[in-house]
C-alpha cells in the first residue's frame, strides 16, 4: 500500500477531486465496506492488527475483543468501516494490503433499538481510525459520509494524529448534514528514560518527593513488596474491589479480569500488585503491553489507609519495574488525575462531528444534549461545545 497513492485516493473521495496517481480512480468515490456486529468485527481482527502495523499504529487493534466486550460497548452496536480501492475489499478474502483506512464506531441503542447516533469509544482516537497519519482526518470524514448515507442522525469520530501529526483538511459544508471539527491537545504518556532517577527528574519537585517518601514510609511501616506478576482468581479480585477506595461494579471487574484469561495474556497483559508484610494486597494494577509501551487500564487501592497514598506507592514501584524491563512509554487509559500527568508528553487529536440537517432528531440532539446525554458523555459534550468549528 503506497502511502502517497492511498492519501490521494482518500482525498479524492472526500473532496471530490481527481486522484493524482491513479487514473482509473479519477472522479470515482473510494469504496467503503460496512461490517456490523461484534462477531463480524472479530473475524477481521487479524487483518486489522496487520494494518495497524503497516500504518505505524502498533497495538491499536491487538485487544479488539477486549474493548468491544466492555460493559459500555455491549450496550451499543459496533460498526467497522473499511476503505479501499480493490475489488477484494468487499469479499471475505480482503487482506490488510487491500485496506487503505479502517474506522471503528458504535451506534447507541435504546431498549435494544438503534438510534442512528454514532460515536467512537476512545476519546484519544488511538484505536478508532487505522490509516496513515497523513490521511486519518480524511478517512474519518469518509466514514461519516457513509454513516450519513446510511441514515445517521449524528456521528462523532476522534482521530489521533500520532507523533508526526497529520493533515487537517476538512471538507466543505454538505447539503444533507452539518460538519464540524475541533482540535484537542491532551497529555498522552510519560516518557521513561534509561534510569528511574532520570525519569523522576522530569517530574515536578513535589511529585518526586512524594514518590520517594510515600514508598519509603510504606516499606518501613507496612513492609511492602512489589509483585510483578499477580496470581489471583476472579472471586479474590472482586473482594479486593469491594474493599477498595472507589469500587467498580462486578461487571466491570469481570471485564477487566477477562483480559487476564485471554489468549494474549501470556504475552501482552500485565497484572502487578503491592503487598504488605502481613499478606494483605494494598494495591493492584492491570493493563496491556505492546512493543516498548505499557498501557494502564485500571488500579485498585485498599480503603482506609489514606496516610500512605497507596496510588503513589504503586506508581513509584511501577516506574522502577517498567524502566528495568525497557518500557519507554507509560500510558493510562482515559488519563490519570495523578499530578504526574503534568509531565506527560502531549499529542493532538481532532474530533470530526456531523449532525443531519432538516432533521427534528438532529435538532433535538444539539439543542437538548445537556439533558439527553450523561454529564460525562463525550458526544453530548461535543454537540454543545462552542469550540466546535461548524462548516
Amino acid at each position: 500500500m503506497g502511502t502517497d497513492s492511498a492519501l490521494n485516493r482518500v482525498r479524492s473521495a472526500v473532496f471530490n477531486v481527481p486522484s493524482r496517481t491513479d487514473a482509473e480512480q479519477s472522479g470515482a468515490a473510494l469504496p467503503v465496506r460496512v461490517i456490523r456486529g461484534r462477531a463480524a468485527l472479530l473475524a477481521m481482527q487479524g487483518r486489522l492488527i496487520k494494518l495497524s502495523r503497516i500504518t505505524g499504529q502498533s497495538g491499536a487493534m491487538d485487544w479488539l475483543n477486549y474493548f468491544v466486550s466492555s460493559p459500555d460497548s455491549l450496550k451499543k452496536t459496533p460498526y467497522l468501516l473499511l476503505m479501499g480501492s480493490r475489488a477484494t475489499l468487499h469479499s471475505d478474502g480482503a487482506q490488510a494490503e487491500d485496506i487503505e483506512g479502517a474506522v471503528l464506531v458504535y451506534e447507541y441503542r435504546v431498549a435494544g433499538v438503534g438510534t442512528h447516533v454514532f460515536a467512537t469509544d476512545d476519546v484519544m482516537g488511538l484505536r478508532t481510525v487505522v490509516a496513515p497519519a497523513e490521511s486519518r482526518v480524511e478517512v474519518a470524514q469518509l466514514a461519516i459520509r457513509k454513516l450519513m448515507e446510511m441514515g445517521a442522525v449524528a456521528a462523532l469520530i476522534s482521530v489521533d494524529h500520532g507523533e508526526r501529526g497529520g493533515t487537517r483538511m476538512i471538507a466543505a459544508a454538505v447539503e444533507t448534514y452539518r460538519l464540524g471539527w475541533r482540535r484537542r491537545t491532551a497529555p498522552r504518556y510519560l516518557a521513561l528514560l534509561d534510569t528511574v532517577d532520570e525519569t523522576l527528574a522530569t517530574l515536578g519537585a513535589k511529585t518526586r518527593r512524594n514518590f520517594r517518601s510515600y514508598r519509603r514510609r510504606a516499606e518501613l511501616e507496612l513492609g511492602t513488596e512489589f509483585v510483578p506478576e499477580v496470581q489471583m482468581g476472579l472471586p479474590e479480585l472482586r473482594e479486593m474491589n469491594r474493599r477498595s477506595t472507589n469500587p467498580a461494579d462486578d461487571g466491570m471487574v469481570a471485564w477487566h479480569y477477562s483480559l487476564l484469561e485471554s489468549e494474549s495474556a501470556r504475552v501482552g497483559t500485565m497484572f502487578c500488585g503491592v503487598r504488605a508484610a502481613d499478606g494483605r494486597w494494598l494495591s493492584l494494577i492491570g493493563g496491556r503491553r505492546h512493543g516498548n509501551t505499557t498501557e494502564i487500564d485500571w488500579q485498585m487501592n485498599l480503603a482506609g489507609l489514606p496516610h500512605y497514598s497507596l496510588s503513589t506507592v504503586m506508581r513509584a514501584y511501577l516506574l522502577e519495574h517498567e524502566t528495568a524491563r525497557g518500557t519507554r512509554q507509560l500510558m493510562f487509559e482515559g488519563g490519570t488525575p495523578h499530578p504526574m500527568r503534568h509531565s506527560f508528553a502531549s499529542t493532538e487529536s481532532t474530533d470530526v462531528v456531523a449532525v443531519r440537517r432538516w432533521s427534528v432528531r438532529g435538532w433535538v440532539l444539539r439543542k437538548f444534549s445537556r439533558w439527553l446525554f450523561p454529564r460525562n458523555n463525550f458526544l453530548g459534550a461535543a454537540l454543545r461545545d462552542d469550540g466546535v468549528a461548524w462548516k
